[in-house]
């Protein structure tokens, strides 16, 4: 019974509602407070972490087929390091704006530092994305001991 549960909250639409209203029902809660600024500062903050990785991953697109004619392979390893690279530095830069601009206080360190830390997590992913000869691989070898 408890399996036949887990089966149909996974196959369920609102179960990504449950997981994000915090976010979403903060800032409001602050807004209905009288500090409307300030809400929309922090809903802002929250939806840069989305906005980032798909801006990443479009820029990525972009530099992988108007800039560099790269393989595949490394496509998909950009997308994903420039999507990380953008999950970790859009939202420090809407926060250092909403607070100046919108008073809200965000704590960050210093914008240098966060895109270092930015830049590393970037060449992490690029370094941890599976290419495509090593998937290959792993099937194969699987394939072989069966």
């Amino acid at each position: 019974m408890l399996i036949k549960f887990f089966e149909k909250l996974e196959k369920s639409k609102w179960v990504p509602w449950v997981g994000t209203a915090p976010f979403v029902l903060g800032p409001i809660a602050i807004m209905l407070g009288g500090e409307v600024a300030r809400g929309i500062g922090l809903l802002a903050f929250f939806a840069s972490a989305w906005v980032g990785i798909v801006l990443g991953g479009k820029f990525a697109l972009f530099l992988c087929t108007h800039v560099f004619e790269t393989s595949e392979d490394n496509g998909k390893r950009l997308t994903a390091a420039f999507s990380a690279f953008g999950f970790l530095f859009i939202p420090v830069v809407v926060a250092l704006i909403a607070n100046s601009n919108l008073g809200t206080d965000i704590g960050t360190k210093s914008l240098t530092a966060h895109f270092v830390w930015a830049c590393i997590g970037g060449a992490i992913f690029y370094c941890v994305s599976p290419t495509d000869s090593e998937q290959d691989t792993s099937t194969r070898v699987q394939f072989r001991l069966a």
